[in-house]
């Protein structure tokens, strides 16, 4: 398996850019598009939408205060204000409709629907394995693929013991895949994953995960690195910020004033930077040598900022991101930290060329965190 498309605001059109590289299939988002636009939009895919899996998220994570296009598929539920959600009959119901709206637009797959938890306690992670596995007996009565979501905490990760009782938990599931989001309600949405310890036991509960199941690692960025080398078998990513991160307000635009900023993917540091940046290390002869033949994308946008006429190249760069996520995804392989130890070295490069980028926080510290992150956690 490999990298899936999380889709998000207008993503669809990239899906005919081969610059974008190989996707094994597509993560749906009721959020943003409701049911008959998905529907037409699939069946534009022609030929390609036989080599793509199509997995429907229910995405009933906060639609009390985020449904956006939600209220148009048939599995909102209208009582979600209201209902017990601690009744499992009522997430059966809810499982059903999900199951149903997933084959009106013949998809594959579904993830099966799951709160975000207000309490980290074995005692959610077994009702979520209770509402997965009622989901999974209905889907396949209609021959669909069932994903079991799970959606755990960086911060309830600090102990390291709850990887092994909530694994163990989880493994006991019927379905044999499972659709894992992390959520860090401690970082700002473009910053990278801080802190170690958290990871390192992240790292361990994937590696659990994936003695006895196929692991989906939803809305990764650069932190793909890490769940690879755990032993995920697949991640999903999406364009821009606010699908390659989990937050509560993810469906929001990326800052107050709405406005989608681009940013160049420097695949060496693990990183996106602005365009003062890219222009900083070009003057500097960072990129000398460098071809792009594997990521064509990045080459278009270093001569529109070599050229300096103010070209906009937001699409570029989603795609030039969406491109390393391919790359990187085929060519990562489980228990490697070879491209972590040289993102490390190339930021040493940085600092010894005394180079200070835009962003504060984009100081190199998080390589070195998941350097370390991955060989404790993968030690364990």
């Amino acid at each position: 398996m490999g990298a899936y498309l999380q889709l998000g605001h207008e993503s669809w059109s990239l899906l005919g850019e081969d610059d974008i590289g190989e996707y094994v299939g597509l993560v749906l988002s009721p959020v943003n598009d409701d049911p008959s636009y998905v529907h037409d939009r699939l069946g534009r895919l022609g030929d390609q939408l036989q080599d793509l899996e199509i997995i429907l998220d229910p995405q009933l994570y906060n639609p009390s205060a985020e449904k956006g296009e939600l209220p148009t598929w048939s599995h909102f539920p209208s009582d979600f204000e209201t209902a017990d959600r601690s009744d499992i009959n009522w997430w059966i119901a809810v499982s059903q409709r999900v199951v149903e709206a997933a084959v009106g637009i013949e998809a594959d797959a579904i993830c099966t629907p799951a709160p975000i938890p207000r309490v980290a306690t074995d005692e959610y992670y077994r009702f979520v394995v209770e509402v997965g596995d009622a989901a999974y007996a209905i889907a396949e009565r209609a021959k669909l693929d069932t994903l079991l979501t799970v959606i755990v905490r960086l911060r309830d990760l600090a102990d390291p013991r709850r990887a092994l009782a909530w694994a163990s938990i989880l493994s006991a599931t019927d379905c044999e895949r499972i659709y894992l989001v992390f959520l860090d309600e401690d970082t700002q949405q473009r910053e990278p994953f801080g802190d170690g310890a958290e990871l390192a036991t992240a790292v361990h509960f994937v590696r659990l995960l994936s003695d006895n199941l196929h692991v989906h690692v939803a809305f990764c960025a650069h932190d793909l690195m890490l769940w690879k080398f755990a032993g995920a078998t697949d991640i999903s990513s999406g364009k821009w910020m606010n699908t390659r991160r989990f937050t509560p307000g993810r469906w929001r635009d990326e800052d107050s004033a709405g406005r989608q900023v681009a940013y160049w993917n420097e695949d060496p540091l693990l990183t996106l930077l602005r365009d003062q940046d890219v222009t900083r290390l070009d003057r500097d002869g960072w990129f000398n040598g460098r071809s792009f033949t594997d990521n064509p994308a990045a080459g278009r946008i270093l001569d529109i900022l070599r050229r300096g006429t103010g070209e906009a190249w937001l699409k570029h760069s989603w795609i030039q991101y969406l491109r390393w996520v391919s790359n990187a995804t085929a060519s990562l392989s489980s228990g490697d930290d070879t491209f972590l130890a040289a993102a490390d070295g190339r930021w040493a490069e940085v600092e010894n060329r005394r180079i200070l980028f835009v962003d504060r926080f984009n100081n190199g510290n998080h390589a070195r965190v998941w350097l370390n992150a991955a060989r404790e956690g993968g030690a364990r």
